[in-house]
């Protein structure tokens, strides 16, 4: 068995905010993993926040400092977070929230679910900005069998992108990921690969490209203690 695909939701607002809600919720089952890619246009660093819009369980995602990009032309600036380990929200709207208002705002959030009673870990990641028709993320290795490896672009000029792949593979781009400004996609891995990045074709323009993989393994048997004949035994001596 391997990690299943469930759904995808998104938005995208060209106006000044702090907070954008993804259009459609999400039928989160305990222990699915989520993974959001998020951006904002202008000037200025701002934190990125995803959770449930209102209400518990808030479901709050990660985002590591080497997940953040701010473009060097200062245009637009973008970020990929992840959930390992869902609580069971059977209508669960995510919110993107920003430290200031930025305008051009985009969140898109994919749901995935891993086998039951597997362990779930963030496997590499890798982020990279430039100009043209052709965004990369960078290379990452992957360690494991059982994998989701998610890419995610984000344009200055509002582009789509097209023939999207991982590690040289063409991948899926999921219906409910607005091609606005942002896209993200995504590939079920069962090998290892070394060196393999995320990458598309786009219409020229600044841009920002990250992949993130999270592998599920199977969980180990429970640790046991001194059996109590044991501990009686020694209590003797």
């Amino acid at each position: 068995m391997s990690f299943s695909f469930i759904a995808a939701v998104g938005n995208y607002d060209v106006t000044s905010g702090t907070v954008l809600d993804a259009s459609a919720s999400l039928n989160v089952a305990a222990g699915d993993v989520l993974v959001a890619v998020c951006s904002h246009q202008t000037e200025g660093n701002t934190s990125f926040a995803v959770a449930k819009d209102a209400g518990s369980p808030p479901n709050t995602f990660v985002f590591d400092a080497a997940d953040t990009i701010h473009h060097s032309n200062l245009d637009m600036h973008s970020a990929i977070g992840y959930l390992l380990s869902a609580a069971a929200d059977a209508t669960a709207t995510f919110r993107l929230t920003l430290g200031v208002a930025k305008i051009a705002r985009s969140i898109i959030v994919l749901q995935f679910r891993p086998d039951t009673s597997e362990v779930v870990t963030k496997d590499a990641s890798n982020v990279a900005e430039g100009t043209g028709t052709a965004p990369a993320s960078g290379n990452i290795t992957t360690t494991g069998t059982d994998e989701i490896a998610v890419g995610g672009c984000v344009s200055y000029n509002l582009l789509a992108t097209s023939s999207e792949q991982i590690n040289s593979v063409a991948a899926t781009e999921p219906v409910g990921s607005p091609q606005t400004t942002t896209s993200a996609w995504y590939r079920l891995l069962t090998a290892t690969f070394a060196n393999g990045q995320a990458s598309a074709t786009l219409g020229s323009g600044d841009w920002t490209c990250h992949i993130i993989a999270i592998k599920s393994e199977a969980g180990g048997p429970p640790l046991l203690g001194p059996s109590l004949r044991t501990v009686r035994s020694a209590l003797r001596w």
